[in-house]
């Protein structure tokens, strides 16, 4: 189940703030969705104390296999800290995984100024969003229609389907079509390759459910893994009008204290390109850059992540990267994009927390000095970018930039969060990315927002206040000074 997202002006929803003070909003669906800070921060807690099996850095997560997990777990042997987090997610998890009822949600959303510099948290995308979603879960087949309208958009599309699936399972794996945001990394600020910065394109994706590992000896030492693919289809506003996007992605957890993954994507077919099997082969093969330009299957992307973790010490610590390429060099990529970073976790009074440190450089050949300016989420087949509806597929800040951030997040006993996150970010450094979807020049964010989620008696209640300083000589898509923004969440079941 999921959402009706409403934006509307805050004025109106800050008046509506008022009647609300007290209730719960669910939702049910087949997988966790990429957006929800407290729950991400609780099911890693989790998987890094070994109650959780399977890797977490591709999101949507299969709660088939957090169910598992968590019914085989003995509370008694974790600290009071895990034991909380072990209630929310059992919680969240009852309520979630329903069978059989269709569950209806109204969303209503309003902001001064949307956020343009996004992160794993879910925020308004315009100025003011009405989103109403009706969904159902079946054993093996489950469904969600969500209705979404935006005031004044960026991209001119005032009706979003955006949430909206269909999706079956047969035996461990599950078949998908709709439009679902994905979000392949460890990062909490971005990702290099796929995060939820731009809508979701329409796709129609397969997941593996359950991360088992291998029973062949000579693989068994990769430990529970799990695969995912999809094909998606841009707009018919672009260069190429509705090319395709193919992405695949592996990752697995070969000791309880390390994951890995393989990412790829590809940009293909399209008016006017050709879409036929022998291209797509040669598109996975990476046969393309001994072609002459016009012949070439796509355009490609592709590298690795990692995350470690240290959850024995007096203070949990992980360490995490990810390095994708922006080209090939003996079938493996090269001119690197950047992203790595660092995070503990604790206990605070009855508080639970989580610390980030995180840095990204989207200029290729990271880390060399002096980068390679025009070359990251560009092509020179695909004009239009590495971008939907104006927006990056990848990291945020988009191509030639340089993003330095820190964030806290406490998480109360009930669940309410607070999260606060500050960043300062270079944008398009050298004023020559094409296409830039946030600045037409260099320029410099200084970035601070502060959010809290609260359940409260008719739903769910988010409130987020940020500042940025804006300083270059070009065109900035975000403003200076202050902003706001507040969201609704009502759970008509």
């Amino acid at each position: 189940m999921n959402l009706y997202r409403v934006t509307a002006p805050v004025p109106a929803l800050l008046a509506l703030t008022c009647m609300l003070l007290f209730a719960t909003a669910t939702q049910a669906e087949p997988w966790v969705g990429a957006g929800d800070m407290a729950l991400r921060h609780d099911l890693q807690q989790l998987a890094d104390a070994g109650v959780l099996h399977a890797p977490t850095m591709s999101w949507p997560l299969p709660w088939s296999d957090i169910k598992q997990d968590i019914g085989a777990a003995d509370s008694s042997q974790l600290s009071p800290r895990l034991q909380s987090a072990l209630g929310r997610v059992q919680q969240r998890a009852a309520a979630e995984t329903v069978t059989g009822d269709i569950d209806l949600l109204v969303e209503i959303a309003g902001t001064t100024d949307p956020w343009a510099l996004r992160s794993f948290e879910d925020s308004p995308r315009e100025e003011g969003e009405l989103t109403v979603a009706a969904d159902w879960v079946g054993r093996r087949f489950a469904w969600k229609l969500s209705a979404g309208l935006a005031a004044s958009p960026d991209d001119g599309q005032e009706f979003r389907p955006d949430g909206s699936y269909v999706a079956m399972s047969l035996g461990n794996w599950s078949i998908s079509a709709g439009y679902l945001d994905r979000w392949w990394g460890p990062g909490w600020e971005g990702s290099l390759i796929l995060s939820n910065n731009a809508r979701p394109l329409p796709s129609i994706g397969i997941d593996r459910n359950q991360a088992k590992p291998f029973t062949w000896p000579v693989l068994r030492w990769l430990g529970p893994w799990r695969f995912s693919t999809f094909m998606g289809q841009f707009e018919d506003d672009r260069d190429y009008p509705e090319a395709l996007l193919f992405g695949m992605r592996f990752e697995s957890r070969p000791l309880p204290s390390l994951q890995i993954a393989a990412s790829r994507s590809a940009q293909w077919c399209g008016e006017g390109r050709p879409c036929d099997l022998s291209t797509f082969g040669d598109l996975l093969t990476g046969n393309d850059n001994d072609q002459a330009l016009a012949d070439q299957p796509g355009n490609q992307l592709a590298g690795f992540d990692v995350r470690w973790s240290w959850p024995g010490g007096r203070v949990p610590l992980a360490l995490y990267g990810q390095a994708i390429g922006e080209d090939e060099a003996g079938f493996m990529p090269s001119k690197y994009l950047g992203l790595f970073g660092a995070e503990g976790w604790g206990e605070w009074g009855s508080l639970s927390w989580r610390a980030h440190a995180e840095y990204a450089d989207t200029a290729c050949d990271f880390p060399t000095s002096p980068p390679e300016f025009g070359c990251a989420y560009t092509s020179g087949i695909y004009t239009s970018g590495y971008r939907y509806r104006g927006r990056v597929l990848g990291h945020t800040i988009d191509a030639d930039g340089e993003s330095m951030g820190v964030g806290l997040l406490l998480v109360e006993a009930s669940g309410n969060q607070w999260n606060l996150l500050a960043r300062n970010v270079k944008l398009n450094r050298a004023g020559i990315a094409l296409e830039h979807s946030l600045a037409d020049g260099p320029a410099t964010v200084v970035d601070v927002t502060l959010s809290h989620g609260r359940t409260v008696a008719w739903g769910k209640i988010d409130v987020l206040l940020g500042y940025a300083d804006v300083s270059g000589d070009s065109a900035v898509i975000m403003e200076n000074g202050a902003r706001a923004s507040l969201t609704w969440r009502y759970d008509l079941r």
